[in-house]
């Protein structure tokens, strides 16, 4: 089973982020952003690298807040 340690994950809004609810809604919420800004760049090489830069920042906070049990 795998848990998450959250101290200290701050939000999108720089608030701390308590449950792992709040953590997945940020998630979304991260998201969302992201794919509206990439799709606001037409150039398809740019959105192919804000992605990618966003996926890697993304797996590093799921490992970073990631624990197995």
């Amino acid at each position: 089973m795998i848990g998450l340690k959250l101290k200290e994950e701050e939000s999108f809004h720089g608030e701390i982020i308590e449950t792992p609810e709040e953590f997945i809604e940020d998630l979304c919420e991260r998201v969302n952003i992201a794919y509206s800004t990439m799709m606001e760049e037409e150039d398809k090489m740019n959105q192919l690298a804000f992605i990618t830069t966003f996926l890697i920042a993304f797996k590093g906070r799921l490992n970073r807040v990631s624990e197995k049990n």
